[in-house]
């Protein structure tokens, strides 16, 4: 529904008609463990429209019996218009790599989206350091954490920089900023809706464990596991070919010296992501469209947030 002009207000009131401030609803609340995973429709903090309704059959004018009255009434709306202030703007346009950078992180799958979404999450990451008296300094485009790379696996950040990147200079960075946060401080950064968007990548969740057990991605886990298991020698378990072998792969890079890690890291790497292309195509053709529905009935959080994040300081 369209606000009314100042002009139209000041007649309402004049003629005494039924008009009613609907006035801004707050935000439900979202309670950790609540199970709830769709949000309902907000209205944009920086959204400060008002809307009016009218009565349904019109506007009645009770009283008012002589064109005086009623001339009267419309010249003094007409008069309040001429100074009145400008109808409220609109809320800020929102930048679509923002919005998609947070979409990525939202709900992730497989795939160069990947490394969009390590930016979102490394910011909030680096937010909640900082609140807890942290500097962080390294690079939001660092690569270092992985975040669940068995089941979002970028098979060409892998092939540039390896299943894990080690003590990295990006790692000590992270160390040391985290060294210095005050004890017992939570980590969860201080911008607004944070708990709204978090709870979203939950509902992700779900989605993404139901889908690795769609009947197609359970008849690719043992060809995997068979592959990364002749390749390598280590062992691989069907049910679970991607983390069972990344543990292996670690417990490996532990057990070796450095200079036998920098001469065989390469042959993991490069097993991993033969024996695992058409793992991950395939869950990612799975995982699209079902984001595609969850970015339409969540579409309100997610604009919200990327307008939130972009307050905080986030820059794509």
């Amino acid at each position: 529904m369209v606000a009314p002009t100042p002009n139209e207000e000041a007649e309402f009131e004049l003629r005494s008609a039924l008009s009613h401030h609907r006035g801004l609803r707050t935000p439900r609340s979202w309670e950790p463990g609540s199970g709830q995973t769709r949000l309902s429709a907000v209205v944009s903090r920086v959204n400060h429209s008002t809307s009016f309704s009218r009565s349904g059959t019109g506007i009645k004018l009770p009283g008012v019996r002589s064109v005086h009255a009623i001339v009267s009434a419309v010249m003094v709306g007409l008069l309040a218009g001429c100074t009145a202030a400008p109808a409220p703007t609109s809320a800020p346009a929102v930048d679509p790599q923002v919005l998609q950078d947070v979409i990525e992180a939202s709900f992730m799958v497989p795939g160069d989206g990947v490394r969009r979404a390590m930016r979102v999450r490394e910011f909030n990451r680096q937010a909640g350091i900082r609140k807890c008296g942290g500097h962080p300094t390294r690079s939001l485009d660092t690569t270092a954490n992985r975040w669940d790379q068995a089941l979002f696996a970028d098979l060409e950040l892998i092939r540039e920089y390896g299943l894990g990147e080690g003590l990295s200079a990006d790692t000590k960075a992270d160390d040391e900023a985290l060294a210095k946060i005050r004890p017992g401080c939570d980590l969860f950064p201080p911008i607004h809706d944070f708990d709204k968007w978090f709870a979203l990548q939950g509902a992700w969740n779900d989605v993404v464990l139901t889908t690795v057990q769609n009947p197609v991605m359970v008849s690719l886990k043992k060809p995997m596991a068979s592959c990364l298991a002749d390749r390598t020698g280590l062992k691989v378990t069907a049910d679970d070919p991607a983390n069972s072998y990344l543990k292996a792969v670690t417990e490996r890079w532990l057990k070796l010296s450095k200079a036998d890690w920098e001469a065989q890291w390469q042959g993991y790497t490069y097993a991993f992501i033969d024996c695992g292309q058409e793992y991950y195509d395939t869950l990612t053709k799975l995982l699209l469209p079902e984001r595609e529905k969850m970015v339409e009935q969540n579409r309100e959080a997610l604009t919200q947030f990327a307008i939130h994040i972009v307050e905080a300081g986030y820059v794509p």
